[in-house]
Parts: structure tokens; C-alpha cells; sequence
């Protein structure tokens, strides 16, 4: 067997995820002052995508966004390494589901769902919460971390309370085999598709944007509803989620409207709150080509 080499950060993560909560956040301070200050590259990205995105803005209230914006960030890693430790009782205090007789009506019927989040707030809790307090198990579609000890650690947290983790290669065909089991299959789908993908390219947040359609085809397939969740920050550590009908079948053979609906529901939200998205992510990394 192939032996994985333990990065530093990984070898942390289990002295982190055991600390109180009062020591994790006052540990989270000092690490966003020097990851924003000095890890230059990260901040540039940041910025760069928030000034094209909000180009009414002057570049001192960006500034001060994308502060508020890494800090936030920093205390969601620290808050999802201490998931692994948290108990039933903390998940289910920091995290209220506020309509879940939604998806309760659906699985009443035996009615299998898509469930699509995104990298807003913190979504490795709302992925916990969800396993808690929905009566049916939910499938979470992941991409793999580079770092193969970390990717075992997020597997492992994130199975914690029932979850099935499903690599995104892996998705379309463990879902077509699970077709007739009721499940929740869960997918943050905010981030830049690969390369070779198929996309769809909308204007989002000012900018032309693509976004993978595999959402799409999995729900022409399988005919399931697509549940729009949305996550809000309600104090440090404490949050809500919220569900929405994004589509149900019939769905139409040609297009990406459930993709387009997608886009639409997620700039508003992050545009209610955006210092809560994941503006470190590269989203815009690709620029749309002749073959696109």
C-alpha cells in the first residue's frame, strides 16, 4: 500500500478540532491577520474577484469586504475541523433547519431529492445539521483534495452522522444505482467546472461565468426535484438553513434552465451576504472559447 506523506497543517488538524470553541476562535484571529497580510496571492484573488463583481464599489469598501471576507473565512476551516468532535447536541445547536417539512413532504412520498448548496457560510456544518435532523440519509457529491490525509479526514467528518461522501467522478452512476432508495444527494455547485466539462455560461455577479451542468442531467435523469439550500450567518458559530423548490420534473430535454435558476438564486444570496461566499475561490479562471 502506498504510503501518503502527512503535510503539516494535516497534523494539526486533530490538536485543532479538539480545542473549545472560546480557544478555536481566539486561535482563529491571529491566523487571519497573517494569512490576510502576508499570504499576498490569496488576497489578491479575493480582491480581483470582488472588484469585478461589484464594480459600483470603490476599492476602500472592497478592501474592507474582503477583510471581513478572509477572517470569515478562516473561522469557517477552524469551525469544520472541530466538526469531527462535535457532539449531536452542538451540531444541533448551532444549526436550525428552518423549513425542513419541505423535504419532509417529499420523502413522505418516498421521493428521492438534489439537494444544491454552496460554498456560503459554512456548508460542512449544514451537511452535519441536515444528517441530524432530515429523517432520510443523504449522499454528499465531493470533489477530492489534493492532500490525500486531509481528503480521509473530510471524508471521515463528513460520514460522521450518516452521510455517504461520492466522489464527483463517481456521482451520475451511484445515483442511478440508488435510484430507488430514498436519499437526499447533496452538491455544492458554485465552483468553475473543469476544463473538458460541458458548461453553461451565464452572466453572474457582472461577469461572464460558467457552471457545470451535471446537476441538469442528473435531474433529467432521474426525474427528482432540485432543492435550492441556502445557509445564513446569525452570530459567530451559530447559523440557519433554508430550503427552496428550484425545479421538478417534467424538465425539458433541451436547455439549462435548472442551471440558470440555479445562478439566480445564488447571486441573490450572495449578494445579500457577500462577505460569506468563498471569494478565494477562482471561479472565473476560465474565459468562455469559440467551442464553448
Amino acid at each position: 500500500m502506498a504510503k501518503h506523506r502527512q503535510s503539516f497543517f494535516s497534523k494539526l488538524t486533530p490538536l485543532i478540532g479538539r480545542l473549545p470553541f472560546p480557544i478555536l476562535y481566539l486561535l482563529a484571529y491571529p491566523i487571519y491577520l497573517v494569512g490576510y497580510y502576508f499570504v499576498e496571492k490569496k488576497r489578491n484573488v479575493i480582491f480581483s474577484n470582488m472588484k469585478n463583481s461589484f464594480p459600483e464599489r470603490s476599492d476602500l469598501e472592497l478592501h474592507a469586504l474582503a477583510k471581513l471576507n478572509f477572517k470569515r473565512l478562516v473561522f469557517m476551516v477552524m469551525e469544520s475541523l472541530k466538526t469531527l468532535y462535535m457532539s449531536e447536541a452542538q451540531i444541533n445547536q448551532r444549526i436550525t433547519l428552518k423549513n425542513p417539512e419541505l423535504l419532509e413532504e417529499f420523502a413522505q412520498q418516498n421521493q428521492s431529492i438534489i439537494m444544491l448548496a454552496a460554498h456560503h457560510c459554512n456548508w460542512e456544518w449544514m451537511l452535519a445539521a441536515c444528517s441530524l435532523q432530515l429523517s432520510f440519509p443523504i449522499d454528499a457529491v465531493y470533489k477530492p483534495l489534493h492532500d490525500h490525509v486531509m481528503n480521509e479526514q473530510m471524508k471521515k467528518s463528513r460520514s460522521r452522522f450518516g452521510a455517504r461522501p461520492i466522489e464527483n467522478k463517481d456521482a451520475l452512476l451511484e445515483i442511478m444505482k440508488r435510484r430507488k432508495v430514498l436519499r437526499g444527494f447533496a452538491m455544492v455547485a458554485d465552483q468553475s467546472p473543469i476544463r473538458k466539462e460541458e458548461k453553461y455560461w451565464t452572466t453572474f455577479l457582472n461577469q461572464d461565468s460558467s457552471f457545470s451542468v451535471g446537476t441538469q442531467k442528473i435531474a433529467q435523469l432521474t426525474k427528482y426535484p432540485v432543492i435550492f439550500v441556502s445557509m445564513r450567518r446569525l452570530s459567530l458559530g451559530h447559523y440557519e438553513v433554508f430550503f427552496e423548490v428550484l425545479a421538478q420534473a417534467p424538465y425539458q430535454k433541451e436547455g439549462y434552465a435548472v442551471t440558470e435558476k440555479y445562478a439566480r438564486k445564488l447571486e441573490n444570496m450572495i449578494l445579500e451576504h457577500p462577505e460569506d461566499w468563498m471569494w478565494s475561490n477562482r471561479k472565473w479562471k476560465r474565459k468562455r472559447t469559440v467551442y464553448d
